[in-house]
């Protein structure tokens, strides 16, 4: 189109200093501190995000989630629940819909539900109806500055927010001050609700809302203490909106998102598991928690965010194969400690898999890494692996 004016190349941001402009909108990813950014500032321009302008125009109730682990999972679950309960929902932001597209089309009694990550949260707080942290562990130290500062990105979200749902069981996030807030925790926290604390918790086998029960624990469909926190925490979010049945029925039958713990195959008896999610330590851990150590050959690996990998050496131990791929595989090889087989390729780990594997094991993709050394995505990732399973068939 001949109105629009481009700026390509490695200098791009330069030439935004040659004309002036009113607005300017920056990437997730992009730090509000950069220099070219800045000497806009100065000219006059605001500099916002796409998030920011949506905010601020959205006349629904809005729902955001950030944290380290369990973002996407605890979004889904809530948008679910609100779906069940008969509720208008979209689930937005870093899945679903892209935000900007929803303005015109969200009404005042929808519910919207945002998945907000540390780089949307750095340098802003936004105006919201609930926040939630689902839990902080590091993560990005590639792009923050340190961990005090990816601390505060995820605190952010509660500075305008009507209520508060955090995890209780997390100390970063148990520290974090708000005034109306309900927490969500594995334990049983009476004691706490005697206080006049609100809590979604477990009691006697029974998730509970304060003292009320809802449903037994053994009926949550997915696998992993940490994904029943992911349900507790959902269910913190929308049981004063949609009710017990609501909710419940969500717990039952949801499976799990594509790339958590996806079981994409089995081929003469081993089950291959597409956990390319899976991008830090602790979300690695977390799933190798809910498949028996024994029975599991692990693949790991891929682009390193600047983080330690000594957690896993615990995590590893008692599986049956350890399996590197990955630019950082030598670094996760010496915090690890034990043996492991390196490969170049994810084909060639999925290969190795098969050979190591019996009837009833369980061949896990859990790169505790990012995938930008090989792809451009954990799905791209997760797919590639998914095809490699099915070429041995």
């Amino acid at each position: 189109s001949p109105d629009i004016k481009w700026s390509l190349g490695e200098s791009y941001l330069t030439h935004l200093r040659e004309d002036h402009y009113d607005i300017v909108f920056k990437t997730p990813k992009m730090r509000f501190e950069t220099p070219e950014l800045q000497a806009l500032k100065e000219m006059g321009s605001i500099l916002t995000t796409e998030m920011e302008l949506f905010m601020n125009l959205c006349p629904a109730e809005i729902f955001a989630i950030t944290g380290s682990d369990g973002k996407t999972t605890t979004s889904t679950l809530i948008y679910q629940m609100l779906l069940h309960g008969g509720k208008n929902a979209f689930l937005c932001g870093n899945i679903g819909y892209p935000v900007i597209d929803l303005v015109g089309k969200v009404e005042k009694d929808d519910f919207l539900v945002t998945e907000l990550s540390s780089f949307q949260l750095i340098m802003e707080s936004p105006c919201l109806d609930v926040a939630v942290v689902t839990n902080v562990s590091p993560n990005h130290l590639d792009y923050h500055t340190d961990m005090a500062e990816y601390v505060s990105s995820k605190e952010n979200i509660l500075e305008k927010a009507k209520i508060a749902v955090l995890n209780y069981d997390d100390e970063i996030v148990r520290s974090f001050s708000k005034r109306q807030t309900v927490y969500f925790s594995l334990f049983d926290r009476s004691d706490l609700v005697k206080q006049g604390l609100s809590f979604v918790h477990i009691v006697n086998g029974f998730v509970c809302y304060n003292e009320r029960e809802l449903f037994p624990v053994s009926r949550i469909m997915l696998r992993g203490d940490f994904n029943i926190q992911n349900v507790l925490c959902a269910v913190a979010c929308t049981y004063g909106i949609v009710g017990k049945s609501a909710c419940e029925k969500v717990a039952k039958e949801f499976c799990g998102v594509g790339g958590r713990q996806e079981l994409v195959g089995t081929v003469n008896g081993v089950n291959y598991i597409n956990s390319a999610i899976d991008t830090t330590p602790s979300r690695t851990k977390n799933t190798l928690s809910a498949f028996p150590k024994e029975k599991t050959v692990v693949i790991l690996g891929g682009y390193d965010k600047n983080l330690s990998y000594d957690m896993l050496k615990e995590a590893l131990c008692g599986v049956k194969a350890v399996i590197l791929c990955g630019e950082n595989r030598e670094k996760i090889s010496q915090a690890i400690n034990q043996r492991a087989i390196n490969v170049n390729t994810l084909e060639e780990a999925v290969l190795v898999g098969k050979s190591l594997a019996k009837k009833g094991d369980f061949v896990i993709l859990s790169p505790a890494s990012a995938s930008f050394d090989m792809f451009t995505s954990y799905k791209e990732k997760g797919k590639a692996f998914e095809n490699a399973v099915k070429n041995l068939i």
